[in-house]
């Protein structure tokens, strides 16, 4: 696959000086210059399972009215939200004719209004009517080894899918993630499959899965999303290892493929290459959800509390917005703070408040995931944020965004 030659890989790398550390990106951080225009759920509850509640949101997706839908996925629904962040309904596994626990996660949407949903706890994915009602379920359940998931007779299995992507034609890529090791004979480092729309259906697309690089490039991801007109498949790398790229320091990127074969191609954005090795990135903990807007990548820092912004042409770093939220501990940490812990733990027990503490208003932002972006119907442009543990979607003007960035 040629990852060694760097000199394409330096076409879409970020202009900087080759220091073997993150370079010094101070001069353009938006933070301070971004104001959000509001959340969702507004008015907030926090942690919870009211209707003005959220419990762990992983995704967020825009409809055509500028409404988000959410999955909440602690709580076993997806939420609707009007534009201005009021709850308007809430999807749950009845209403989905299913029973038991969902745990939605993914959203993504078609070029026809279709929504999209893995659904990870049932091993599937729904595919939502444009009136939120259910249209079809793509992949079944299945319990089989990872030697076995790959075989030709198991190729409609999914063990629990999680990141989603949709092209605007309709065709489906998931990440199936599970906690197994997929490294039998051909190396596959995770369950990944691609679902072709023929007409009302969809059937696994082999042809792709023989000729697909994704599961050899990269090593544990969920963060994706397609650029139709370039034929680009953009896929974040959560989890990566010493020995992808020479990256000793385990610098996050995002990779690019093609996607009609799933041919790696040799591009990857937030890092700097040196000699074929990764010497320094932006992001060195956890990249997440990715959005592509014009010639704009926004890629979500889950733990560094940020959102970069990559112009793709020249691969350059455009600005970046959020920080760290104060009032927050990462994973099962304690961090006693003014006489609370913010584990996240106490938060889901109800004994600390984070969202009481930090401020959507200044972009504070506490395990950021997911991110979504759009264009309405009256020509103005949203972005939103899931602010994951402070139990928020962030809801920005994309326009205010565009209008600050460098080029």
């Amino acid at each position: 696959m040629g990852v060694g030659k760097s000199c394409l890989l330096i076409a879409l790398m970020l202009a900087v000086i080759v220091t073997g550390q993150s370079p010094d990106i101070s001069n353009l951080d938006l933070t301070e210059k971004i104001t959000p225009l509001g959340i969702a759920p507004s008015p907030q509850d926090g942690y919870g399972s009211g209707p003005n509640q959220l419990a762990q949101p992983d995704d967020v997706e825009f409809l055509a009215d500028g409404s988000l839908l959410v999955s909440d996925v602690n709580n076993d629904r997806i939420q609707l939200f009007s534009p201005s962040g009021k709850f308007v309904s809430s999807i749950t596994a009845d209403d989905l004719g299913l029973s038991g626990e969902i745990a939605p996660t993914g959203i993504a949407k078609d070029g026809g209004g279709y929504i999209y949903v893995t659904l990870e706890e049932k091993g599937t994915i729904v595919r939502l009517n444009p009136d939120l009602t259910v249209d079809q379920f793509i992949g079944k359940p299945c319990d089989i080894s990872e030697e076995d998931y790959y075989r030709s007779e198991y190729e409609d299995c999914l063990l629990k899918p999680q990141g989603l992507i949709v092209s605007p034609a309709g065709d489906v890529f998931v990440v199936d993630m599970a906690k197994k090791i997929f490294r039998k004979g051909k190396v596959y480092n995770f369950g990944f499959r691609k679902f072709r729309r023929e007409g009302s259906s969809f059937r696994y697309d082999t042809e792709f899965a023989a000729s697909q690089e994704v599961t050899q490039v990269m090593r544990k991801s969920e963060g994706m999303f397609i650029d139709d007109a370039r034929r680009w498949l953009f896929i974040a790398e959560e989890k990566p290892l010493k020995n992808q790229f020479g990256n000793s320091a385990k610098y996050r990127y995002v990779a690019l493929f093609d996607l009609d074969t799933g041919k790696f191609l040799e591009r990857l954005l937030g890092v700097t290459m040196q000699n074929g090795s990764i010497v320094s990135g932006l992001i060195d903990d956890s990249v997440e959800g990715v959005r592509l807007f014009g010639n704009y990548l926004f890629a979500v820092d889950e733990k560094g509390g940020r959102v970069y912004v990559v112009q793709i042409q020249t691969g350059k770093l455009a600005g970046f917005f959020g920080k760290n939220a104060f009032y927050y501990c990462d994973d099962h940490s304690d961090c006693v703070i003014d006489g609370i812990n913010y584990n996240e733990q106490n938060i889901i027990v109800g004994g600390a408040f984070p969202h009481l503490k930090n401020s959507w208003r200044k972009n504070e932002l506490a395990s950021p995931d997911g991110v979504a972006a759009v264009q309405l119907e009256d020509g103005s442009r949203r972005l939103a944020v899931v602010d994951q543990w402070n139990s928020r979607i962030v809801i920005y003007d994309l326009d205010q965004i565009l209008a600050l960035l460098t080029d």
